[in-house]
């Protein structure tokens, strides 16, 4: 990975211990009476793989743009992809419940929090090379951009306004104005629950409607080679801000707690997709709220936290919006956001 540019920063707690990953795991045989001799378990499992590099009940509304959630048991920030496969590889062999996350954007926490290890993904990097980008999963979708305009690349641009990170991107195959993660992928290197690495053309990850094959198997992405083409950076920018203007009048503004568009958008009879706004508006969605959470005045199809929302909330106002569509239209939407409960786990 020599290649990439990396971010910088003085991570020396983290690379002190962080070159052990199976083979340090293996030290640790499982055998757990309780929820607390495991949880005391992958706790002495952390000290001695990373030292004081991770943190305990850690608030999940902080990594999240719901601005929802409870304490997660352990917390960790990969910030090189041999740290990422470090703690997966922990967290695998102890058994213990734990998730990989990115930006945050797309996800609802549970009120109570999670009961295992949440593994933030800030592994960060581009490399540009014969019409193609190589990108670090955890990159941030606004970072790949300034890179394509840094190097005169172009066709990324529907991407922009979008929040989170690649890794979450091609998961979820994000896209917005006709375009998705699965028209520019070329490939991605994978890695699976059992510590195999894989690289996977862009064609057989079983892209979907918002949808990837890797939402069933649990993989991860640890990187992704993305199509692109040299263009004119004037042009490029221009139609980034045309797209930026359309989200804008659709869209909460910029920094409101939300997780984006709730819904997936379904579709008719005909194959062809509806709105997931529309039918919600007419439908009577709109000024609905249960506690904080809200739909959003301007667009039916997000639920904003208007303060002092809980997870509770958000989900209980997110089934009565589902039932108002189904009694109207016999549709039955589907959550685009993940909710991600407390017992949950990639294991």
């Amino acid at each position: 990975m020599s290649n990439f540019t990396q971010t910088n920063g003085n991570y020396s707690k983290i690379y002190a211990k962080s070159e052990v990953s199976a083979r340090f795991a293996s030290k640790f045989p499982i055998s757990y009476n309780t929820a607390m001799d495991k949880s005391q378990a992958l706790r002495e499992a952390l000290v001695e793989l990373f030292g004081d590099a991770f943190s305990v009940n850690v608030p999940l509304s902080a990594m999240s743009s719901f601005e929802i959630g409870g304490p997660a048991d352990f917390f960790y920030e990969a910030r090189r992809l041999e740290d990422l496969r470090a703690a997966v590889a922990l967290a695998v062999r102890q058994r213990a419940p734990y998730r990989v996350i990115g930006g945050g954007s797309n996800i609802l926490f549970a009120d109570e929090g999670f009961r295992g290890l949440i593994i933030r993904n800030r592994t960060e990097g581009t490399a540009y090379g014969e019409g193609r980008l190589r990108v670090l999963s955890g990159t941030s979708l606004s970072a790949l951009l300034r890179a394509a305009l840094k190097t005169d690349l172009t066709g990324l641009e529907f991407l922009v306004g979008i929040p989170g990170t690649v890794g979450g991107a091609v998961s979820g195959n994000a896209g917005a104005f006709g375009r998705s993660v699965a028209d520019v992928l070329e490939s991605a290197v994978i890695l699976e629950p059992g510590g195999a690495e894989r690289t996977i053309p862009g064609e057989d990850l079983g892209f979907g409607y918002r949808n990837s094959s890797l939402r069933k198997s649990s993989g991860i992405v640890l990187e992704a080679v993305l199509a692109s083409s040299p263009g004119d950076r004037k042009a490029s920018e221009a139609l980034m801000r045309d797209h930026l203007e359309t989200r804008r009048t659709k869209h909460p503004p910029w920094g409101t707690p939300c997780a984006g568009s709730y819904f997936k958008n379904p579709c008719s009879t005909d194959g062809c997709k509806v709105a997931a706004g529309r039918l919600l508006d007419e439908a009577g969605a709109r000024g609905m709220s249960v506690g904080g959470a809200a739909v959003y005045e301007k667009h039916c199809n997000f639920i904003v936290n208007t303060g002092n929302a809980t997870c509770r909330d958000v989900l209980l106002l997110a089934q009565k919006m589902k039932d108002k569509v189904q009694a109207k239209f016999g549709v039955r939407l589907e959550e685009e956001v993940i909710h991600l409960p407390a017992d949950a786990s990639s294991v």
